[in-house]
């Protein structure tokens, strides 16, 4: 699911899953949603720390 709200975390967004995405590094992703523990708020991506995300929630398993 990709979003079109605008993030407002700063410079920290480069590391996050949507920027990745976006730029095609997908290895990177891979290894950052492996084993996943919060779910963003924004764009629906589920990660395995809050640190790679926009709006992070706790992932509801």
């Amino acid at each position: 699911m990709e979003s079109t709200a605008n993030c407002h975390c700063g410079a920290k967004h480069t590391g996050h899953l949507c920027m990745l995405k976006s730029a095609g590094r997908l290895e990177e992703v891979a290894h950052l949603t492996s084993n996943p523990t919060v779910v963003c708020f924004t764009c629906g991506s589920e990660a395995n720390s809050a640190d790679n995300v926009c709006s992070p929630m706790p992932l509801d398993k």
